[in-house]
C-alpha cells in the first residue's frame, strides 16, 4: 500500500482541507504525490464551499524530486511537470476560493503550488524561492505567469535570475502574500479564514473570484460590461435578494446552503 501523502478532511462544515502529509520528507513532488493530490482535488474538493491547502512538517513543499532526477537522468522531466500540471489545472479550475497556508520552505514547484491560492497565508518563518536555475532548469507549475503577476516583472526576474529567497514580510509587502502570522498559529489562522469564507455567500464569492481571475489586473471596456452583468445577475439571485433584505432589516444574512 502506498504511503499516505495527502490527507483530506472536513473539520469545518463546507471547508475541505487538503494536507500534504510527508512531514520530515518535506513534501517532495513526485508521481505518487501528484496522483493522491489529483484524487483529492477531482473528488472531495469539488463539493466544498472553500478548499484549504496545508502541509505537515517543517516545510510546505521543497519542490520536485531532485534525487530521483539524479538517480535516473534519462527520466522525463516533462512527464513529471505534465503530471503535476494536472493538479494545478484542477486547482485553477475550482470555482470556490482556495486558502493556502505556507510554513518553512516553498521552493520550486512547491512555490508554484502555493501561488495558485486565492488567499495565501504565510508563517512568519516561511521562505520562498524559485530554485530552478540553481540546478540548471526553468520554472514550471505556471510560475513564470503567477510570480510576475503577484510581485511585478522586475522583482520576479530578480528572483528567477539570482535565485534569491524571499521572506514572509517581504512577500506581504510586495503583494505575494495575503497575511503573515506567527509560525505556531499558521494552521489555526488558515482554518479561521477558510471558515469565515465558507460562512459567506458562496455563489457571490465564486463569481467575484471569476471576475478577478478573468481581468488579470487589466481594466477594459469588455471587463466593465462583464462586471455589470455579473452584479445584475447576483442582485436577482437568492443570495443577492437575501443579502439586500438582511441589510435593510438590520439582521445577519441567512445565506442559501447551495454552492
Amino acid at each position: 500500500m502506498a504511503e499516505e501523502r495527502v490527507r483530506v478532511s472536513e473539520e469545518t462544515p463546507g471547508v475541505v482541507r487538503v494536507a500534504l502529509t510527508n512531514g520530515p520528507g518535506h513534501n517532495v513532488v513526485d508521481f505518487e504525490l501528484g496522483r493522491q493530490l489529483r484524487e483529492a482535488l477531482a473528488g472531495p474538493a469539488q463539493s466544498a464551499r472553500v478548499v484549504e491547502i496545508l502541509a505537515e512538517g517543517p516545510d510546505f513543499c521543497v519542490g520536485g524530486d531532485v534525487r530521483g532526477f539524479a538517480a535516473d537522468p534519462d527520466a522525463s522531466l516533462t512527464a513529471l511537470a505534465d503530471d503535476f500540471h494536472s493538479c494545478q489545472r484542477l486547482l485553477l479550475g475550482l470555482a470556490q476560493p482556495v486558502v493556502v497556508g505556507v510554513q518553512g520552505w516553498a521552493a520550486g514547484i512547491g512555490l508554484s503550488f502555493a501561488l495558485t491560492g486565492d488567499v495565501i497565508v504565510l508563517a512568519a518563518g516561511a521562505r520562498l524561492r524559485p530554485a530552478y536555475t540553481a540546478i540548471g532548469l526553468t520554472p514550471d507549475g505556471g510560475m513564470t505567469a503567477t510570480l510576475p503577476a503577484a510581485v511585478g516583472r522586475a522583482k520576479a526576474m530578480d528572483m528567477f535570475l539570482t535565485n534569491r529567497p524571499m521572506g514572509a514580510e517581504e512577500a506581504l509587502t510586495c503583494g505575494l502574500a495575503s497575511r503573515v502570522v506567527p509560525d505556531a498559529d499558521l494552521h489555526d489562522e488558515t482554518a479561521a479564514i477558510a471558515a469565515t469564507i465558507a460562512a459567506g455567500p458562496s455563489q457571490a464569492l465564486a463569481a467575484t473570484k471569476k471576475l478577478v481571475r478573468s481581468a488579470n489586473g487589466v481594466l477594459t471596456d469588455a471587463h466593465l460590461e462583464v462586471e455589470a452583468k455579473s452584479i445584475g445577475d447576483r442582485g436577482l439571485s437568492a443570495e443577492g435578494r437575501e443579502g439586500v433584505a438582511a441589510f435593510v432589516g438590520k439582521r445577519p444574512a441567512r445565506w442559501p446552503s447551495t454552492t
